[in-house]
């Protein structure tokens, strides 16, 4: 069965809800989405902001696509140009068209998998399927988990 990329928010977002703020309660998610695909905030005495891009591949398309032909968009920019914050607070999770394996990359993990002589900002970029070879899978409760730490107080400031 083939899912969709809001498939894949709709799901990761249940997971968020259901999953790790009960266990991290200082976390709140924003149903509200413009500069990326989620946003949570944490609410404790540090407050911080975390961004979450999604990447599902479905095997019709071939490929993981980021980026828009056409205009600037967050995502090349933030893996061009590699402000420090985002180093920190955004995380990529790649997922398989069957939304049973998670990836989980940072800005400068994504970088080795960008396709062809870099990034454009005016044209489609991807990322190349070594990911889901090279890199280490997480299941649900461990994709879960990894959120819950990622959140923590501790790395919010």
């Amino acid at each position: 069965m083939n899912f969709t990329e809001q498939e894949l928010e709709n799901k990761i977002r249940f997971l968020i809800k259901e999953k790790v703020i009960p266990r991290c309660k200082e976390i709140q998610l924003l149903e509200s989405k413009d500069i990326t695909d989620i946003i949570c905030c944490n609410n404790s005495e540090n407050p911080s902001v975390f961004f979450i891009e999604l990447k599902h591949y479905v095997l019709s398309n071939g490929r993981i696509g980021f980026g828009s032909k056409g205009k600037v968009t967050f995502q090349p920019e933030i893996l061009n140009t590699r402000p420090k914050y985002f180093e920190k607070k955004l995380r990529w999770i790649f997922c398989d068209e069957n939304f049973k394996d998670y990836y989980i990359l940072k800005n400068e993990d994504c970088e080795k998998y960008i396709m062809g002589n870099g990034i454009s900002y005016n044209k489609q970029n991807n990322f190349r399927l070594d990911i889901f070879k090279e890199e280490k899978r997480y299941d649900e409760n461990e994709l879960c988990q990894y959120l819950i730490d990622w959140f923590s107080v501790k790395n919010s400031s």
